[in-house]
């Protein structure tokens, strides 16, 4: 009987793959779907692991933070030597309903530290040993909110 795959068992044998925001949604699927296809994935992410999620290194920071990134990137650095997948999907809001009049100045600089900066803090660690290899792949998931934001009329 022929087997038939939704996916090529060993397509990502031998890639190390780094999935950011890996413990929930999407990004979860990503490390599930990586793993499911040989490569060897991290995630980093501020919640734990989901259970039966069994990525080859987990690293539980604040990727929204500075610290965090480097606590990532040294990690991956010495257990890995650099990686050759980049998937950047952390992202999220607290932000408050009623759009320019709720958002206080640590609301945007929150928003910023996660959905933009852990983005460009990760690519500064991680790109130029890419550039070195001339070899690598970087994919930047956005949140829907670039489309749909919160309501500007207070609720």
């Amino acid at each position: 009987m022929k087997t038939t795959y939704l996916y090529i068992p060993d397509e990502f044998k031998d890639k190390r793959v780094l999935v950011t925001g890996g413990t929930k949604g999407a990004g979860e699927a990503i490390v599930r779907r990586f793993a499911l296809a040989a490569a060897s994935v991290a995630t980093a992410a501020r919640s734990p692991l989901p259970e039966g999620q069994k990525p080859a290194l987990f690293v539980q920071t604040d990727l929204s933070s500075a610290e965090g990134i480097a606590q990532l990137a040294d990690c991956i650095m010495n257990k890995w030597g650099g990686i050759d997948i980049l998937v950047n999907c952390i992202g999220g809001s607290d932000a408050p309903n009623g759009g320019y009049a709720a958002l206080t100045e640590e609301h945007w600089q929150r928003a910023l530290n996660l959905n933009l900066m852990a983005a460009v803090r990760c690519n500064r660690h991680f790109l130029p040993g890419m550039i070195e290899r001339k070899s690598g792949v970087i994919l930047h998931i956005s949140s829907i909110q670039h489309r749909l934001p919160l309501s500007t009329i207070p609720l």
